[in-house]
């Protein structure tokens, strides 16, 4: 599932948090989240129980060794 992580409503910006958790507590299989998530937050999501796993799109293209600087909280390169 990909999570929507901003809404831009004329000037202002409204970022929805969690709007997967109804999903995933209907949902009785493994679940993959994806959408914006950096380290801290994909971490954050699965020890609150509300992914079992994250995905990492354009963090992973632009950084094909990602669970490596991952591991070792090193920086990463950004996407464009």
């Amino acid at each position: 599932m990909v999570e929507p992580r901003m809404k831009i409503i004329g000037e202002k910006c409204e970022c929805p948090q969690y709007s997967l958790v109804s999903i995933r507590k209907a949902f009785n299989g493994g679940f993959i989240s994806a959408g914006g998530y950096d380290r801290d937050d994909g971490n954050q999501a699965v020890a609150e129980n509300r992914t079992d796993l994250v995905a990492y799109g354009r963090l992973f293209l632009a950084n094909p060794d990602l669970p490596r600087r991952f591991e070792l909280n090193a920086l990463l390169n950004e996407y464009n």
